[in-house]
């Protein structure tokens, strides 16, 4: 289910308020939001990982990455690769690329 930044909001606030117990934070949630005897309410493990984002990135919105970053192809980047495999030639663009952090790049 998606929830609301309003409701995560909530869930976080309560579970700390709570003295960190997560039935009482369900409870609650439960109450104030209206949600019926056997409505969906966020499980243990959603609003535990709510409260880590809120601890470590302070913020209870969830960023999604779309993969690793991606290195910028500067000509400096295409030297230090075209080098790289000049230097290992039995190596792997690929397992150069890991170690290098670098891009893909076509010779």
């Amino acid at each position: 289910m998606v929830w609301s930044v309003q409701q995560r909001v909530f869930a976080v606030r309560r579970y700390f308020e709570n003295g960190e117990s997560i039935i009482q934070t369900q409870r609650d949630f439960r109450t104030n939001f209206d949600i019926p005897r056997h409505g969906t309410i966020p499980d243990r493990n959603t609003i535990l990982r709510w409260v880590t984002a809120f601890n470590t990135t302070g913020t209870v919105l969830m960023k999604r990455t779309n993969g690793r970053n991606r290195a910028i192809r500067t000509p400096e980047n295409v030297d230090r690769v075209r080098l790289d495999t000049l230097r290992s030639p039995n190596r792997s663009v690929r397992l150069l690329l890991g170690s290098t952090n670098q891009m893909y790049v076509e010779f």
